[in-house]
């Protein structure tokens, strides 16, 4: 008879990977990793500097609708100068959390160095499915692409970027076939591409308590994968993760890299040092720090 060891007794089936059901939810459960205190006092940070901007922004347009849904709406921070080149953001919180509000702080810097700045809202599962969501994010693009003139930035140098959910869903906008949506859309809508701390593969996060509310089905995982597609143009991907964040979030930064990079496109993969899911958005909007730097480079106003 063979002995079991105590550990092995114990152990149990894999269900992603090497990751049992409780080790993988640990490495995608972003906000448990964070005491509770430290995590609120992050948000409250970004919600306060966002009102600032926002209260002080001197040409701005908030809630334009791009859509139907009430949800379907972004707002736009404008520089002085006419032809900039435009930074489109879509904020996190896998799919089912959050508003474009807390996002506004992001803006600051980027009008400062001559970019327009779109913020981008969608509506959240489970009111509508993911598949709807990733349509909605679509039309929000292809209505910047199609104002482009009416708002006076310049329509052939939109830069794409999200974190987290927002992460996942800039690598879908890059890997859409943009003329079937419209006789009048180019396949490369999107000029460059910047995803923080996203999520490539989705099948992980079907297999997680974070699908109670997104309802992924294994074919809606598979078809909303940015990793199993393939790019819809040769625009350049600077892929970034957090240094501190979970394993998962590393390996599938450099699965995407990897993959595309396979497929002609340029990518970058960029660890922000030290920093957890959460702080790594604050790079984004740190004059001195490489993640706003490839920012600036992607929208071609690197100094």
């Amino acid at each position: 008879m063979t002995e079991i060891k105590p550990h092995e007794e114990n152990m149990a089936e894999p269900v992603y990977r090497n990751y049992d059901s409780e080790s993988l939810y640990a490495q995608y459960d972003n906000r448990s990793m964070l005491p509770a205190e430290e995590l609120a006092a992050i948000k409250a940070d970004q919600a306060d500097r966002s009102n600032a901007y926002r209260d002080g922004a001197k040409r701005l347009h908030l809630d334009v609708p791009y859509g139907p849904h009430e949800r379907e709406r972004l707002d736009l921070f404008l520089p002085d100068s006419e032809g900039a080149p435009l930074f489109a953001f879509i904020h996190g919180g896998y799919w089912q959390w959050n508003d474009k509000e807390d996002s506004v702080f992001l803006a600051k810097p980027f009008v400062e160095a001559g970019a327009a700045f779109a913020n981008i809202e969608y509506a959240l599962c489970p009111t509508v499915s993911l598949d709807e969501l990733v349509a909605q994010v679509r039309r929000a693009i292809a209505y910047l692409w199609r104002e482009a003139d009416k708002y006076g930035y310049d329509r052939n140098r939109i830069v794409v970027s999200g974190h987290s959910a927002g992460g996942h869903l800039t690598a879908m906008m890059m890997s859409t076939d943009w003329p079937a949506l419209g006789d009048d859309l180019p396949a490369n809508i999107v000029a460059a591409g910047l995803p923080i701390s996203g999520v490539y593969d989705i099948e992980p996060l079907r297999l997680t308590p974070l699908n109670e509310a997104v309802g992924l089905t294994e074919d809606s995982a598979q078809a909303n994968s940015p990793l199993f597609k393939k790019p819809a143009s040769n625009a350049p991907a600077i892929i970034a993760y957090g240094g501190a964040e979970s394993d998962e979030f590393e390996r599938q930064a450099n699965a995407l890299a990897s993959a595309w990079a396979k497929e002609g496109a340029p990518t970058e993969v960029i660890n922000i040092e030290g920093r957890n899911h959460f702080t790594a958005l604050n790079a984004l909007a740190e004059t001195d720090a490489p993640l706003y730097a490839a920012a600036l480079r992607l929208l071609g106003l690197a100094h």
